[in-house]
């Protein structure tokens, strides 16, 4: 069955976008991540994570949103790549002086708790209401029964793939309901004349799905720890990295500032298949000149999963004005701001009204393929180190993946460094 989950959006050249933005540092705004301008508006300075000029773009524009519905706010956006961002968070909050308004990612929302304003009394005066969102993300940004942020977005990893590569070496275009074996073949037939079937990087975001998938293994426990040592999850991760050094249906890697260096190998035309989120839809719509499908993951031994995950926007503790950063969240993930999401591609709305919104003309074929993952998808629980977990998993996974560190070994020593 041919799948019709893809788009067409030729931009000439398909390199990746290099991306050179710089946060700022917050103390310089008269401290608590506010300001008064000189024509009385309160100016919030609002700290986010942005991949490409059309994402930077893209929250620019909601920002005017939030002073067109608020005259007297005014955001001060602030940016720099999602790797970088966390790091930054973390040397901003040991000087007091983050921004008003914090990106709030789940699966690292326990790991900034302290960071963070409970909303929950500040919900209804906004006009927020919980059941408006879906239930899935809006839990995951809670941390001990708290609301930490209020989501835009949600959703599971997912298979993109070049529709374009695989018509031309007479390879069948995959389905839903597409194997590991199904995936492992493609891969093979596709590695050829200098390209990959498939390009892959260390992270462990997007590793889960694999593990998930392969054997059934989530390193982050019921509990929140995070136990990267499990069989199941060592041996998912042994068949991950044999995709580089045993079966070679993958490139080597090396340490870059790239803050998604499988997805520019992809964009480039490198490698025909990558796994990653629907949010980097607008990339893909502004970069990629061929023709893009979209897969859950294949289905392993456990079926086909991935973990949920998704962001929003919470308040920071030294905000100095939080009722007006919590309007000023209520536009940025309202409808009109979801709505505006959607239909760039950014983001797949947490509001359920605006999730058709998502798939205009040009994505609707990704519907089919984006559903399928999106309902076998599992939740994972936040632990309070997952970003310390995913910065050393990347650090020694590189040589891992390259062989030159076993796979046990690599597991052990990240597990070691991080209780």
């Amino acid at each position: 069955m041919t799948v019709h989950t893809t788009w067409k959006r030729a931009v000439g050249a398909a390199a990746a976008v290099t991306l050179a933005l710089a946060v700022a540092a917050c103390g310089s705004n008269g401290g608590g991540g506010s300001t008064t301008t000189a024509d009385g508006r309160s100016s919030l300075v609002w700290n986010m994570w942005s991949g490409s000029t059309a994402e930077v773009e893209a929250w620019n524009h909601l920002g005017g949103m939030v002073t067109a519905a608020h005259p007297d706010i005014q955001l001060e956006f602030q940016t720099s790549s999602f790797n970088d961002y966390w790091t930054k968070l973390a040397a901003q909050a040991s000087g007091g002086d983050t921004g008003c308004i914090l990106g709030v990612q789940s699966l690292r929302a326990r790991s900034i708790a302290p960071l963070l304003v409970p909303l929950d009394d500040m919900l209804a005066g906004a006009g927020v209401n919980p059941a408006d969102f879906d239930q899935s993300i809006w839990r995951g940004l809670q941390v001990d029964g708290e609301q930490l942020a209020i989501p835009y977005d949600f959703g599971p990893l997912v298979m993109f793939f070049n529709v374009d590569r695989f018509r031309e070496a007479g390879v069948p275009v995959p389905s839903v309901d597409w194997t590991v074996e199904d995936f492992l073949s493609a891969a093979q037939s596709l590695t050829t004349g200098g390209k990959y079937g498939f390009a892959l990087y260390p992270t462990i975001d997007t590793v889960i799905p694999w593990s998930l998938s392969l054997k059934g293994t989530d390193p982050v426990t019921p509990d929140g720890k995070m136990d990267l040592t499990q069989q199941g999850f060592v041996e998912a991760v042994q068949w991950y990295t044999d995709l580089v050094n045993k079966l070679h249906v993958a490139p080597q890697v090396a340490a870059t500032s790239d803050p998604t260096p499988a997805l520019s190998t992809f964009i480039a035309g490198d490698a025909a298949m990558v796994v990653d989120g629907p949010w980097q839809l607008v990339n893909l719509q502004k970069q990629a000149a061929f023709e893009v499908g979209v897969l859950p993951i294949p289905a392993g031994d456990s079926g086909s999963h991935s973990q949920v995950a998704g962001s929003g926007f919470g308040i920071s503790q030294t905000c100095a004005d939080p009722e007006k950063a919590m309007q000023a969240i209520a536009v940025l993930t309202g409808p009109e701001a979801l709505g505006y999401l959607a239909d760039q591609g950014r983001a797949y709305p947490s509001r359920i009204a605006a999730q058709d919104a998502w798939f205009k003309p040009e994505l609707a074929g990704a519907k089919e393929g984006l559903k399928a993952a999106i309902d076998n998808s599992v939740s994972s629980p936040a632990t309070e180190n997952y970003t310390q977990v995913s910065q050393l998993f990347t650090q020694y996974g590189v040589q891992a993946v390259n062989g030159q560190q076993s796979v046990p070994d690599f597991l052990n020593t990240v597990q070691q460094q991080t209780g």
